[in-house]
């Protein structure tokens, strides 16, 4: 037993002589591709010329103009009914090929017509080549009424890495005979290899060499399942037939029959196992079977037979074992062994087994680098080294590899506090020696161990971007597997600090504040300054410190400042313009509570006053709606001309609003710092919500219809008011922006339909906006409520008469 450095899966390379045979390339050098595709997006066109931007549809069409040299390029996982009839030749060297990739195995280009169905006169085979010389048929799936492949009289025909059927027409087939070959090699045909091919003999044999025929060499095939003979040879001295895999036929697997002396039958497994829908002949039927007149110059050697069988019949007499059968001459290393093939698996691998794995005949004639699945010779270490040569070829179409094996896929798998994670799982599977296998994840940083299994990774990425991983297991022996994977992270967004600021209760010098800032980072630290020269605020994170809340000493407008860093050193800050007003004993309203004009009222901590005169009285009416820290709003929510009263709870961005039944709807609109701003804004007999955003100097109004609309007006420290200031029964908006300094006139700025605006100054800084139709003259005018003294002053002066001065007492 010996131990060989193997790094990878090698394969024969492409144009290179592999045990006589030459392989496809894509093109043979000097000379041009044919294209072949005939789906629906491919353009296809049997009028052209076969470029692989207007391939032909069909390989008949491509077959007809080949010349020596040049490849037929078909394209993958395609279907093709019918027959291609080969009947222009290559040159010795540079043969005609016809060629599908298949990049799994297994062939996925579908030739041929596998049933009646398909036509009144289905083609007979999927290839026919008579009379043709150098030429290669590779990669393709054939399936055919008759003989999947028919050679006959032809020179140099190479038949390699196909998956071929044939054979058994149905009976309502009546042109064609009954159960032929799968693939038929007749007449003078000379020099046919048929390799690494997995053949099922659906008729009367998985390989037919046929009087005439000399030279064939059939090498490295699979032949199993069929209920024929595998691959029978008749009067066609000559022929090799090496390193082949037979299981599960009903009848021989090899049989020469007539006069096939000169053979050369080395290295194969004859695993013939009949199964249940077998006939009696198949009992009887000897794994190898040599005529008489062909064991003249005949070489059996290096096969395996399966034990308990009745394994030979040579010259007529019948063999039980491979030490029986050593007394004809032959045989001197056959052997019988059970491969234990999988129940479930149709690739026929067997186990590694004494006398079976590295006990090929290495030097035999049509012996190949690789297997039928194109894997390499490969050096089992805990087998001993029984075959000659190298000593490690196995004996089968199978060449057993390390089991060895890595797979590796990743993904993009961003998590909270993660945004630059990939989640990658693992296949990895030890083999024939200890190794060790490592994860480089692409980005510059370690490669970390992983063991046997499926394991998975979470791995953080320093940026976006794309990034190739690689996973790699090194066995003691040298053997090297890898596979990679490549992850596409989308680039981060940028820290974003976002502040809101509200004052639940207008009547405190107070101020809530919360946090908005958005980061792919976990923040670590929040701090705001409220620009009253008080020490910052300070929180430490992730959890913002939301509903935090400050009081100020002096009304006045602050600048208030969030600072955020998040736990990747990134820094963000954001300002807000907040005014603050003083302390005071209520917030008022007005509004239509019944006959023509407009009435004041004071709203306090849910307690609502309201006052039917313009002078100083106790109020006419109280109710208690709403909580501390909600803010009063007026409208005709129930389609009268006499209003209802409500809150918007700035806290929550609520509106709740109570109707003339008594009943409470709620909607949700707006956000934290946000000041109600009802009116009349559709024209439609009743009032729509909207909020004014003081930080931004927006306002947006809901309309009937869900939709919302905004404007931008005013500045940061601005109140809203609404009102109908030129009497044409719907909303205008307008603006109270209050006394800069103590004793500072306040400003109503007021915006018509015309898009116009208009001021007036009316009462000092300190004083609150009311707006109404105080003398219902049909359009809305302005007013103050001072908190110092609960006086209520409202202007007049639209009307011509002396403004409107009193208290109201709740």
């Amino acid at each position: 037993m010996s131990v060989r450095r193997h790094v990878g899966l090698a394969v024969a390379v492409a144009g290179s002589a592999v045990g006589g045979i030459v392989l496809p390339t894509a093109a043979h050098a000097g000379s041009a591709v044919l294209y072949v595709d005939n789906d629906r997006s491919a353009n296809c066109s049997d009028a052209g010329t076969g470029t692989k931007e207007q391939p032909y549809c069909t390989i008949q069409a491509a077959a007809d103009v080949a010349e020596p040299g040049q490849t037929v390029q078909v394209a993958s996982a395609r279907t093709f009914t019918g027959q291609v009839t080969v009947k222009r030749s290559g040159l010795p060297g540079k043969p005609i090929v016809f060629k599908a990739d298949f990049p799994y195995l297994i062939p996925t280009t579908s030739v041929g017509t596998r049933d009646a169905s398909e036509g009144p006169n289905p083609a007979p085979h999927a290839f026919l080549l008579a009379g043709v010389h150098d030429v290669t048929v590779t990669g393709f799936n054939i399936g055919a009424l008759q003989e999947g492949v028919l050679v006959q009289d032809s020179e140099r025909i190479v038949l390699d890495h196909n998956d071929v059927q044939g054979g058994n027409p149905p009976a309502s087939v009546s042109a064609f005979p009954g159960p032929v070959p799968s693939v038929r090699i007749t007449g003078r045909s000379t020099g046919v290899t048929v390799s690494r091919n997995r053949i099922t003999p659906a008729g009367t044999a998985g390989v037919s060499v046929e009087a005439g025929a000399s030279g064939t060499v059939l090498t490295t095939n699979q032949i199993t399942d069929g209920g024929g003979r595998g691959i029978v040879v008749t009067d066609a001295p000559g022929t090799v037939v090496v390193s082949n895999t037979f299981a599960r036929n009903c009848l021989s697997d090899v049989e020469l029959a007539g006069n096939s002396s000169g053979a050369v039958v080395e290295n194969n497994l004859l695993a013939k196992r009949p199964t249940g829908w077998c006939g009696g002949a198949a009992v009887s039927a000897a794994p190898l079977s040599v005529s008489a007149d062909s064991t003249q110059g005949t070489k059996a050697d290096y096969n395996t037979v399966l034990p308990n069988a009745a394994a030979y019949s040579w010259g007529g007499a019948s063999y039980r074992t491979p030490a029986e059968f050593r007394a004809t001459g032959q045989g001197a290393h056959d052997n019988s062994a059970d491969p234990q093939f999988s129940p479930f698996a149709s690739s026929y691998t067997p186990v590694a087994v004494e006398g079976l794995t590295d006990a090929a005949d290495a030097t035999a004639p049509g012996v190949l680098d690789t297997d039928v699945y194109g894997k390499p010779r490969a050096d089992h270490p805990r087998i001993a080294n029984t075959g000659t040569g190298n000593g490690y070829h196995d004996r089968g179409a199978v060449e057993l590899n390390d089991t060895m094996s890595v797979y590796l896929e990743s993904l993009p798998y961003s998590t909270s506090g993660h945004p630059l994670n990939a989640r990658i799982n693992v296949h990895y599977q030890g083999g024939w020696a200890p190794a060790g296998a490592t994860l480089d994840f692409g980005d510059g940083s370690a490669p970390v161990p992983v063991a046997a299994g499926f394991p998975s990774f979470d791995h953080d990425y320093p940026a976006g971007g794309t990034y190739r991983l690689t996973l790699t297991a090194t066995s003691e022996t040298g053997l090297v597997r890898t596979s990679t994977s490549t992850v596409t992270l989308a680039p981060l967004a940028e820290l974003a600090a976002r502040i809101g600021v509200g004052q639940g209760d207008r009547r405190l010098a107070q101020v809530t504040v919360s946090d908005r800032s958005s980061s792919p980072w976990p923040v670590a630290r929040y701090s705001f300054d409220f620009g009253d020269g008080t020490p910052a605020v300070v929180s430490e994170g992730p959890t913002p410190p939301n509903g935090l809340t400050h009081e100020y000493g002096v009304t006045g407008t602050y600048t208030i400042t969030e600072t955020v860093v998040d736990d990747h050193g990134r820094t963000a800050s954001t300002s807000v313009r907040q005014y603050v007003p003083g302390p005071q004993p209520g917030v008022p309203f007005a509004g239509y509570f019944g006959g023509p004009t407009s009435h004041a009222g004071l709203f306090d901590r849910g307690h609502w006053a309201l006052s039917y005169q313009k002078s100083d009285s106790q109020a006419a009416s109280t109710w208690a709606f709403g909580d501390p820290g909600d803010l009063p709003v007026v409208g005709a929510w129930d389609n009268t001309c006499q209003c209802q009263s409500g809150v918007y709870r700035p806290s929550t961005g609520t509106f709740a609003l109570r109707h003339q039944d008594g009943s409470v709807s709620t909607v949700g609109f707006g956000d934290q710092g946000d000041l109600p701003a009802v009116g009349a804004w559709d024209r439609n007999g009743h009032d729509q919500l909207a909020i004014f955003r003081p930080s931004t100097g927006t306002l947006a109004v809901r309309h009937d219809d869900g939709s919302v609309t905004t404007m931008r007006f005013g500045d940061p420290g601005d109140l809203p008011v609404v009102g109908d200031w030129d009497g044409v029964h719907h909303a205008q908006f307008g603006l109270f922006r209050p006394g800069r300094n103590e004793g500072d006139p306040n400003l109503f700025v007021l915006r018509h339909d015309d898009g116009s605006v208009s001021t007036a100054a009316y009462g000092v800084k300190g004083d609150l906006p009311v707006v109404g139709d105080w003398l219902g003259r049909g359009r809305t005018t302005f007013g103050i409520f001072r908190p110092g003294g609960h006086v209520f002053a409202l202007s007049n002066a639209y009307a011509g008469q002396a403004d409107s001065v009193f208290t109201i007492y709740g």
